[in-house]
């Protein structure tokens, strides 16, 4: 009986790099290092130049996700831009709603994800990297659904699971986009490599937060530097735990 919880074999091998590279195989054996503060300023450094690309995918995305809400909301008759009028529908409008929303999104926040990644491999990318995964629409949708029922059972059970997999998981959906792996594949390779470094990743997570509200804090202004920054530090820690795409194996 084959081992499902393994990543494909002839994936393993893809993308081997030397230096600051990772590689799915290295990944799942832990061999790479989380150095926060080296992570924050590396991304700083890569911002130059780069925030233009990262804030115009944030308005690309923002613009996309509301198109798909006002068409969802036509179809589905889910007032989605009046809330007070939400207890006036039906269950089945509203599960439709969110259903159609949250599966019309997902090639949108794997895009954003991409673009961090790829700025921290220096590769081309523009803002419109937020509209180019929707050939994957299928797996990151499973995918989203199996994480969110698994994090969810997690906080069921006594809480600290549901965190543990809530960290555990956060590389998962660019493994999807960029390593072509399947959604029970990508979430138990994520797994088993952020396992091997959980309370690194833990407090790289908590620090991005605290960007993210130092920046809010400054009349918002701060947010400018403090998104970019952030999404290129998920970048290079991807680019740290897996390395490159295959077609730069």
């Amino acid at each position: 009986m084959s081992d499902i919880y393994k990543a494909p074999e002839s994936e393993l091998t893809a993308g081997e790099e030397s230096g600051d590279y990772g590689s799915l195989e290295k990944g799942l054996a832990g061999d790479y290092a989380i150095s926060v503060g080296e992570i924050i300023s590396e991304a700083w450094g890569r911002i130059k130049g780069h925030k233009g690309t990262v804030w115009l995918g944030i308005l690309l995305y923002a613009i996309a996700v509301g198109v798909i809400t006002f068409i969802s909301s036509l179809i589905t008759g889910y007032p989605a831009f009046n809330p007070a009028d939400a207890a006036n529908v039906t269950l089945t409008s509203s599960l439709l709603h969110q259903l159609i929303v949250t599966a019309l999104s997902a090639p949108l926040v794997a895009g954003m994800l991409m673009i961090g990644v790829k700025i921290a491999r220096d590769e081309t990318v523009s803002g419109t990297e937020v509209f180019s995964h929707f050939d994957k629409i299928v797996p990151l949708v499973v995918c989203n659904i199996l994480m969110s029922i698994l994090i969810v059972i997690g906080f069921m059970l006594l809480i600290i699971p549901g965190i543990y997999l809530m960290v555990a998981y956060i590389l998962a959906i660019p493994l999807i986009v960029d390593k072509g792996l399947g959604p029970w594949q990508a979430l138990e390779t994520s797994r088993k490599a952020v396992t091997k470094h959980w309370f690194p990743m833990f407090g790289f997570l908590l620090l991005c937060l605290l960007i993210y509200i130092v920046g809010g804090l400054a009349l918002l202004i701060g947010l400018i530097w403090a998104i970019p920054t952030v999404a290129v530090a998920y970048g290079v820690v991807y680019r740290k735990v897996f390395g490159a795409g295959p077609e730069n194996a």
